[in-house]
């Protein structure tokens, strides 16, 4: 019995991990990759990159030939031992920008990540501003009623039902708040 146990365990944990590696070389749609060239790599560096036909989706995740064919080109860029860096760059020069995502360009990478930076800081910086003249409005409007005594002097409404003793009480709290 722990012998018939022991190998439905082993069946069990060798099947997931033949699935585990079917899956990934599914994900990555099969590619053809030269020998000693880590898919994992592949995968990272083309999760970067964007398809310009399927409208920006990443080129790890793309089913399209095109996709396909580029994401063998990476394998045959890492296994002529280039960087990371090279390989976008190389794509971006050959492609467009517009298929790494980012601009490469480094005044136009900062002027990307500065305006978003810059309106957010003009937001809050407004917003705080907002903030602090309704908290003065509301402050120096009471200051005002106070001063001139219309909080005193003030004659409010007063329904038939409420006892007069109770209304004297409250307005007597009132005033010294």
């Amino acid at each position: 019995m722990k012998r018939l146990l022991f190998i439905l365990c082993l069946g069990l944990v060798v099947g997931l991990l033949v699935g585990v590696g079917v899956s990934k070389a599914l994900a990555q749609g099969g590619d053809e990759y030269p020998p000693g060239v880590d898919p994992d790599e592949v995968y990272r560096i083309a999760r970067q990159l964007h398809c310009d036909v399927c409208q920006g989706v990443p080129l790890s995740d793309c089913p399209s030939q095109q996709c396909r064919a580029w994401r063998e080109e990476i394998a045959d860029l890492l296994a002529q031992g280039q960087s990371e860096e090279f390989i976008l760059q190389h794509f971006a020069e050959r492609y467009g920008e517009k298929v790494s995502g980012v601009p490469l360009d480094e005044e136009t990478r900062r002027f990307t990540y500065a305006v978003p930076i810059l309106l957010i800081s003009l937001a809050a910086v407004g917003i705080g501003w907002q903030l602090y003249r309704w908290s003065k409005r509301e402050n120096r409007a009471l200051q005002v009623a106070r001063t001139a005594g219309t909080l005193q002097d003030f004659e409010r409404p007063v329904p038939d039902n409420v006892d007069p003793d109770y209304l004297a009480r409250v307005l007597h709290a009132l005033e010294e708040v």
